[in-house]
């Protein structure tokens, strides 16, 4: 026995690698009538062979990369963990996952399998979150399409939705073990606190440093059971090394875990425009775990308190350019067209190929969907917006929240399905003049995604609208205006 590591436990098999940390080696009990109980669980979800069809790796293009089977297990594995609040009768459940994005399909069918099929929890009360790690497995063939981003075949592809629905079983199986299990009888507290682990790699002004942690304790004497926590900041610190890593946010979870001896669940922010300081993998999780344990030994915590009242809603992202109008999509084609003769780049023309065979079969898309999660409890206020969200949003939505008076807010993003980068209007109107239009999704021409571009990695055939420029408020047919009156309605 005295062999045997938390990590070996957790690489004991596909379906057999269950955490050390849950309810029940925790002790559970029976629900009690009022108040909070949780149950938690993890699982290694770092994909293998056998048992795996694909080793592919999402995150980057525009070439193949994928993690060698021979590999040995990597130093801080993916992870998924799942948290069941219980209360006043109802579940309340929270599931992140180690990967780099879940497209909307796959979002989609986890709902409906653990909410429809299951009947475990009620739609809005399942929430989803990517930790946008560039070293974990490609998921989904949509958005993106790893034909576009990695120029991968057909085989390929199909291995890609084989492991997909791998991650999908074993995502499904651990929500519905935590869910049934007995919870334990708990106190929830909400305390802010700071880490600078990232820059804006835009060369804007704002640095994300917020650190939000809710701790979870025994009702019964105090005892902690569990660490949610969170930053904005992308987990690219391993480059592109052909291995799978949680990056520095696993590292940063372990390290709690190891010092605090409870679960560490890690939740990404609007991190679409911040990337880490150029530390090592290593430096980074030291330097957010210790803000992390700081705020759990010594923070100011606010009391969470139920009812936890929650709503799910979406809204559509417009395009630039009205993709219903059939002259705009004649338009859009003879655009299109013309970077078939790859002066681009080969990823360019993958991607012109695409959006002109959607325009001639009828499908182009119209919109992006975006869903938006909202849970209110006394004390903190938590908010999942979905894709990548630059960190604009984090300050136009507190500034909102703080004249509406919501109080305490936790702003979650890659939150359920992550399929676009959603900009604001200062960063669509800059287009090439900041990051060479990355994030704004286009450089070259505002009508079609820019080469290199996040509506290229994405599969989409336009930027995102904004107001026109120079405009505030933000109008109200601009992706930045939906988004806010989206947010707005959600916490009145």
């Amino acid at each position: 026995m005295s062999g045997i590591s938390r990590r070996s436990v957790l690489r004991g098999g596909l379906l057999a690698a269950t955490a050390v940390f849950t309810t029940r080696i925790a002790g559970a009990s029976a629900a009690p009538a009022s108040g909070f109980a949780v149950a938690y669980n993890e699982l290694d979800i770092t994909p293998v062979v056998p048992g795996w069809p694909s080793l592919w790796m999402g995150g980057y293009g525009w070439d193949p990369r994928g993690a060698s089977p021979s590999a040995p297990a990597p130093a801080y594995p993916l992870r998924a963990h799942c948290i069941a609040i219980h209360e006043g009768g109802s579940v309340n459940v929270l599931l992140r996952v180690d990967v780099v994005s879940i497209p909307r399909d796959v979002h989609q069918e986890l709902r409906r399998r653990v909410c429809d099929v299951l009947d475990l929890v009620v739609s809005s009360d399942f929430m989803i979150v990517a930790s946008h790690t560039h070293s974990g497995p490609f998921i989904g063939d949509t958005h993106p399409d790893p034909k576009v981003l990695m120029n991968l075949n057909d085989a390929d592809v199909d291995a890609v939705n084989g492991s997909t629905f791998v991650f999908m079983d074993l995502l499904t199986e651990l929500v519905e073990r935590t869910v049934r299990e007995t919870p334990i009888p708990a106190t929830l507290h909400f305390a802010e606190g700071s880490a600078e682990v990232g820059l804006n790699r835009m060369g804007l002004d704002h640095v994300m440093t917020d650190v939000p942690v809710i701790a979870v304790r025994n009702s019964n004497g105090g005892g902690l059971l569990a660490v949610l926590f969170g930053c904005a900041t992308h987990p690219v610190s391993c480059g592109k090394a052909p291995s799978f890593h949680s990056d520095f946010v696993g590292v940063a979870s372990e390290i709690i875990e190891e010092e605090l001896g409870a679960m560490a669940l890690f939740f990404q922010g609007t991190a679409g425009d911040q990337d880490p300081l150029p530390l090592s993998t290593g430096e980074l999780g030291e330097r957010l775990a210790s803000a992390v344990i700081d705020i759990v030994n010594d923070g100011d915590f606010t009391d969470v308190e139920g009812p936890i009242m929650t709503e799910l809603t979406e809204v559509d992202l417009p395009f630039a350019v009205d993709t219903t109008d059939a002259g705009v999509r004649a338009e859009l084609r003879r655009k299109y067209v013309t970077r078939l003769d790859g002066r681009l780049g080969k990823a360019e023309v993958r991607h012109a190929n695409l959006i002109i065979g959607q325009i001639d079969r009828g499908e182009l898309a119209e919109s992006i969907p975006m869903p938006i999660q909202c849970w209110k409890m006394g004390g903190v206020t938590i908010l999942g917006l979905s894709h990548e969200v630059v960190s604009d949003y984090h300050l136009m939505i507190n500034a909102l929240a703080q004249d509406i008076g919501v109080g305490n807010l936790w702003v979650m993003a890659y939150a359920n399905e992550t399929q676009c980068y959603v900009a604001s209007d200062r960063i669509l109107w800059a287009g090439p003049g900041l990051h060479n239009g990355y994030e704004a999704g286009w450089n070259d021409d505002p009508w079609i995604a820019g080469y290199g571009s996040s509506m290229l990695s994405y599969g989409w055939p336009s930027p995102l609208n904004a107001s026109a420029p120079g405009t505030d408020p933000a109008s109200p047919d601009s992706a930045e205006a939906i988004v806010l009156a989206a947010c707005e309605g959600l916490f009145r």
